[in-house]
């Protein structure tokens, strides 16, 4: 059994795999490793990993350029180093087959109460609604703004948080037809 479970093993068993991103995006933030150039848009200040949850989270958010915080969320959720703490958790009997945390789990997350100052653990143990700076929320939690394409018959939505070879050519796209009355 985890001796001394740290911050991403509470997140795991309070709220699952998405708690532990969301618990590392506040970290990383907090730390300074990551940083948001625009609310829900990120960039990595400081490449240097202290977790595998964190490494994950820093190479979903990339060495270059930024990303938005739901893109980030998607690669991280589907990176070993992040389900790898579930699939410990639950070989170590504090996480049952549903992704629940069994009694011994629940033990341990009543534990766990988070310290004085300490942004990270409440969105460990409760959930980023717990984010009580309303800076830090923006940039880590919300979506990024998306632009409306003006003079469009529909309000289209396009991302280009990632420069996407992709999001140029829909935006070309859309602009083509919003211009010969296709839209």
């Amino acid at each position: 059994m985890t001796p001394q479970p740290d911050v991403y093993d509470v997140a795991c068993l309070a709220g699952g795999t998405q708690r532990v991103v969301d618990t590392a995006l506040v970290a990383l933030v907090v730390t300074g490793r990551v940083r948001a150039v625009a609310p829900g848009e990120l960039q990595v200040a400081d490449p240097r990993r202290r977790h595998p949850v964190e490494a994950a989270v820093l190479d979903a958010v990339g060495a270059r350029g930024r990303r938005s915080v739901e893109t980030v969320r998607w690669r991280a959720l589907g990176d070993d180093r992040v389900t790898a703490v579930a699939r410990r958790l639950r070989r170590e009997g504090l996480l049952g087959r549903l992704l629940g945390p069994t009694a011994a789990g629940r033990r341990l997350l009543r534990g766990a109460r988070p310290g004085a100052g300490d942004p990270v653990r409440p969105v460990a143990l409760d959930g980023p609604h717990r984010l009580e700076d309303p800076a830090l929320r923006a940039a880590v939690l919300e979506p990024p703004p998306r632009p409306v394409l003006p003079g469009a018959a529909t309000p289209w939505e396009l991302t280009f948080a990632d420069n996407c070879e992709v999001a140029r050519r829909t935006r070309e796209e859309l602009v083509s037809r919003a211009q010969h009355g296709r839209g």
